[in-house]
């Protein structure tokens, strides 16, 4: 098993890189940071920074490596390694944001003021553009660099690892310290970064949910629940550890089990993410809703909830 880390820039990244190198030996991850980083590996430059990039043969040259790792978007190679064998850490956006503004100033001569820095549309939102064209849901792990700690026990249960807390690449004293911000700036960081703030809200109620089902020794299930209207329901979920059988779904409805289903239809747009059962993961409930009816979803084996909160049908839908 490779890992795929999307190592979105301060967010621990640089951290959690070398501790998995002293767990795993620099030898086996392989880096792709750009064709002019010194860290990116030399097949990295050969296939897939050449004119023709070559990205089968980039796969097929490497010698079972334990993690691809890159300041690349989940797109690049979530394909090749499959979601479910990739992770990321996201970090509050603004201190986030603070914290390359402070490392561009102090490694990179930049010499802009904060608010240019965050002004320019390269550095909005950076960590829903690394992770646009995959559902959250089904990435394998997202970890939080505010609860960095917590987020290593989850992740070395789940890929079976021992990687090994560290600090590094930091501008403050430790990573939880906090930015100092202008009330006008953090009003601008808002709305220039609202779909940051939102994905950010999302995945920190999403690994409160896991943590707990870990902290009660529970599989967690990676579930969504694509659509709910006036007409049915349907979604997909599958085990966090892969393992082949089929989930049991249970479907309520204002609160009330209406029915239990098998998540093992076929969800073809789920294919490029190499999920499990070859993409049989998926569910569907014919059902009248109402409008205002409220629906969520619940693991039988576990009672774990998806969505996190119940949907209410659109008064529109009917």
């Amino acid at each position: 098993m490779s890992l795929f880390f999307v190592h979105i820039p301060k967010t621990a990244g640089t951290s959690f890189r070398q501790g998995a190198e002293k767990y795993f030996s620099s030898e086996r991850i392989v880096y792709d940071y750009g064709a002019n980083s010194k860290v990116t590996s030399p097949l990295a430059k050969e296939f897939l920074h050449a004119d023709q990039p070559d990205f089968w043969q980039f796969r097929q040259a490497l010698d079972n490596p334990a993690m691809i790792s890159g300041h690349v978007p989940i797109t690049r190679f979530v394909s090749l390694w499959g979601a479910g064998n990739t992770l990321t850490f996201l970090r509050e956006p603004l201190q986030r944001i603070a914290s390359e503004y402070a490392h561009f100033v102090r490694n990179m001569d930049y010499k802009g003021s904060f608010k240019e820095f965050y002004s320019d549309p390269a550095m909005r939102n950076r960590q829903r553009r690394a992770l646009n064209g995959v559902n959250v849901e089904a990435i394998g792990f997202i970890g939080l660099t505010e609860r960095y700690s917590e987020s290593l026990e989850v992740l070395n249960d789940r890929f079976s690892t021992q990687i090994p807390e560290r600090e590094d690449n930091r501008g403050k004293a430790r990573l939880e310290d906090q930015h100092k911000l202008d009330k006008e700036d953090v009003a601008e960081l808002k709305r220039l970064n609202k779909r940051d703030i939102e994905l950010y809200q999302y995945a920190s109620a999403l690994f409160d949910s896991r943590y707990t089902m870990f902290k009660s020794n529970q599989p967690w299930a990676h579930a969504c629940l694509v659509e709910a209207n006036a007409e049915g329901v349907s979604g997909w979920a599958w085990w966090a550890d892969e393992q082949d059988a089929p989930l049991e779904v249970e479907l309520w409805v204002n609160d009330e089990l209406t029915s239990t289903v098998r998540a093992a239809e076929l969800r073809q747009e789920l294919c490029h993410l190499l999920p499990p059962r070859g993409g049989y993961v998926g569910f569907h409930v014919p059902l009248k809703l109402s409008p205002l009816d409220t629906v969520q979803c619940r693991i039988a084996a576990t009672g774990q909830r998806f969505p996190l909160s119940p949907r209410r049908i659109d008064e529109t839908a009917a």
